[in-house]
């Protein structure tokens, strides 16, 4: 039998005489598609996962400082590999998860056109994750620099994560953002979403790390183990996550 049939098979044995609970500390960007993914874990093995989501930097500042969560579906690479440098993975935690997207969404009530035509718009105040600590933030400067070059931080409003970034255009305190692809298709007719090309950027891997604290639970391996099952891989590609 499989390894993730196996897992989760224990995982439910385990379930039948009570229910575990572990946390999950999840990228903001990937947020929305973790509920999902979590929510058919827990149908199918009875245990329950708390998500605790934030920038990737925060959160990564927050496992070094003894944050006590048992998975970190970070927003890039470097985080969890410094993490497995300094002895905090378990061995065999880690693995690529998902292949991110950008978007840039304004209202609707802005003229339509093309990505290079919104952005080079006067007065436009674009909202962006914090390039220091948000990988689709530093991606996103990336793309400004190639795009509009030297005067690529014009009526720029920086948010702690991409999830603030998203925030400030949902509540209206700016016109446009760039954000996850994910985060832009849960959006209402009132929005525009214009997907950036990934030539604009850096590839946007996302990796996952088992943290060294967890080793031995079993209920953590089996959350890990069923990121790559076909059911999650659905998840994510209906979201518009690619697969590494």
């Amino acid at each position: 039998m499989p390894r993730l049939l196996v897992l989760i098979f224990l995982a439910c044995l385990a379930g039948s005489a009570h229910a575990e609970r572990i946390t999950v500390a999840v990228a903001a960007n990937f947020l929305t598609t973790a509920r999902e993914i979590s929510a058919v874990f827990e149908a199918q093995t009875g245990h329950d996962v708390s998500l605790v989501q934030g920038s990737t930097g925060k959160l990564y500042a927050q496992i070094i400082n003894g944050a006590p969560y048992d998975l970190f579906l970070s927003a890039d690479t470097l985080r969890p590999a410094l993490l497995a440098d300094q002895g905090r993975v378990a061995s065999g935690g880690l693995k690529p998860y998902a292949l991110g997207r950008l978007a840039l969404t304004h209202k609707a009530t802005l003229a339509p056109g093309t990505l290079h035509e919104v952005l080079a718009r006067p007065g436009i105040r674009l909202a962006i994750a914090d390039p220091a600590v948000a990988p689709y933030g530093a991606a996103a400067e990336m793309m400004l620099r190639r795009i509009r070059g030297g005067n690529w931080a014009h009526e720029l409003v920086i948010g702690e994560s991409v999830g603030q970034a998203f925030a400030f255009l949902a509540t209206g305190n700016v016109d446009a953002a760039i954000v996850g692809l994910a985060q832009a298709r849960g959006l209402d007719g009132s929005f525009q979403t214009l997907p950036v090309p990934s030539h604009l950027h850096d590839a946007i891997r996302q990796d996952a790390a088992l943290l060294v604290r967890s080793a031995e639970v079993e209920t953590a391996w089996a959350y890990y183990e069923f990121l790559g099952s076909s059911s999650a891989l659905r998840i994510r590609g209906a979201a518009g996550y690619g697969v590494p």
